[in-house]
């Protein structure tokens, strides 16, 4: 495989809105590419599973796909810019199939989320980033849980945190909670609705 990177939680039901209605049968016509991105512990996998569900797309998530690959535990620079050519790789693939696609991972690199970002440019798959935030607090309490799909703890998200990039694009910023899942998708579903027309 030729290298485009080198050098360079339960899904929730709710009641749903009109315009989540609107954004399902839009989608079918315009399929659209978004990003989720954030820390671990961000609350990020638990909504981007919720806003596929949503508008009706597919889910593509780095620690799923790192699990399935056998590099669970190796999260040397190599080991993880594998993770996320396979997942561009599966994205490729979805893309044929005009079905809409979230992705979920950290893309705490700017060379990590440019490969993707080209390739909806190259096709003109509209996209769509969405970063979520959680306090610290917060995301101490989650990290110290078991997880089935991330071995990511304090000491992995501290690392992170210190070299998360700064997003370039234009994105919106949703703040995650333990009570305001339902009002985040909602409010993701209203972006990709308003920016898509």
């Amino acid at each position: 495989m030729i290298s485009l990177f080198r050098g360079g939680g339960n899904v929730f039901d709710y009641p749903q809105s009109l315009d989540c209605v609107i954004m399902k049968k839009h989608s079918k016509v315009n399929s659209v590419l978004v990003m989720v991105m954030g820390l671990p512990g961000s609350g990020k996998s638990y909504f981007a599973k919720g806003l596929a569900k949503e508008i009706g797309a597919e889910y593509l998530g780095s620690d799923e796909i790192r699990k399935e690959i056998g590099l669970m535990g190796s999260y040397q620079m190599d080991n993880k810019l594998s993770v996320y050519e396979e997942m561009l790789s599966r994205a490729k693939e979805i893309h044929k199939s005009g079905r809409s696609l979230v992705l979920d991972g950290t893309f705490y690199l700017q060379k990590i989320r440019d490969p993707f970002i080209s390739f909806a440019k190259s096709l003109s798959w509209k996209l769509l980033i969405i970063h979520i935030k959680a306090d610290e607090e917060l995301i101490s309490k989650r990290l110290s849980k078991p997880r089935e799909d991330s071995e990511a703890d304090m000491e992995v998200y501290q690392k992170i945190k210190s070299e998360f990039e700064p997003i370039r694009e234009a994105h919106l910023l949703i703040q995650s909670t333990d009570s305001a899942l339902q009002e985040s998708v909602e409010k993701a579903v209203k972006y990709i609705h308003s920016d898509h027309e």
